[in-house]
C-alpha cells in the first residue's frame, strides 16, 4: 500500500510590485484540511481524484500555504513560512513512499529568488534520494536547477487562461503512481 505525502506552496510574485508580500498573506491550512480540495478545480483537487481511485494508496497530507499574486515575498517572511512547511513535512515523512508537492513555479523572496527549488531540496534531504518526489507546476514556472536536481516529475498547466488546475494535479499523480507500479528511475534534462 503506497504512502504519499501531500504538501502545497503557492505564490506568483512580480519584482515590479513595489509592495512586498509577508508570510501574514498565506492561507494556511494543515493535516486533513487539505482532503477538503476534493473535488475542486485545484492542484490538490486533481490529484486527490487520482489518489482516490487507486485502491490501496493512503494519504499523508501534511500542509498547504497560498497567497495571491504579489510582491517579493519578505526575508522574515519567508523564513516563517519555510521553516512551518519543512518542520511539518518532517514531522510526517517516517515511512511514506512518495511525495507529491504543489508549488506555482514563480515564486520569489528576498534572499532567495528560487524559494520552491530550496523547498524541493530540503524535502529531498527529509525523505531521502530513494523517495520519487513529482510536482506539479503553473504554465510559466521557473524551473531551476536546483528543482531538477531534486524531483523524479512534473506537470504543467496546459491552458491559458488557466482551467486545468485539477487535470495538472490530477497528471502529476498518475505519474507519481506510474514511477511507484514500474519502480521507475526518471531522468531530466
Amino acid at each position: 500500500m503506497p504512502r504519499i505525502l501531500i504538501a502545497e506552496c503557492c505564490q506568483e510574485i512580480s519584482s515590479f510590485n513595489p509592495l512586498p508580500s509577508g508570510y501574514a498573506d498565506f492561507r494556511i491550512i494543515t493535516g486533513d484540511q487539505l482532503l477538503a480540495q476534493r473535488g475542486l478545480n485545484t492542484h490538490l483537487g486533481g490529484a486527490l481524484s487520482v489518489f482516490d481511485g487507486r485502491p490501496g494508496v493512503s494519504l499523508t497530507p501534511t500542509i498547504s500555504a497560498t497567497a495571491p499574486s504579489a510582491g517579493i515575498l519578505s526575508a522574515e517572511g519567508w523564513h516563517k513560512l519555510s521553516t512551518e512547511i519543512l518542520s511539518t513535512i518532517k514531522a510526517k515523512a517516517k515511512g511514506i513512499d512518495a511525495v507529491y508537492f504543489s508549488l506555482h513555479g514563480a515564486m520569489g523572496a528576498v534572499g532567495d529568488l528560487d524559494p520552491e527549488g530550496y523547498l524541493l531540496q530540503e524535502t529531498r534531504k527529509i525523505v531521502g534520494p530513494d523517495i520519487p518526489i513529482v510536482i506539479s507546476l503553473d504554465l510559466h514556472g521557473i524551473l531551476t536547477e536546483r528543482m531538477i536536481r531534486n524531483v523524479d516529475g512534473f506537470a504543467v498547466y496546459y491552458t491559458y487562461p488557466h482551467v486545468d488546475f485539477a487535470d495538472t494535479g490530477a497528471r502529476a499523480a498518475r505519474l507519481l503512481l506510474n514511477i511507484l507500479d514500474r519502480k521507475l528511475r526518471p531522468a531530466i534534462a
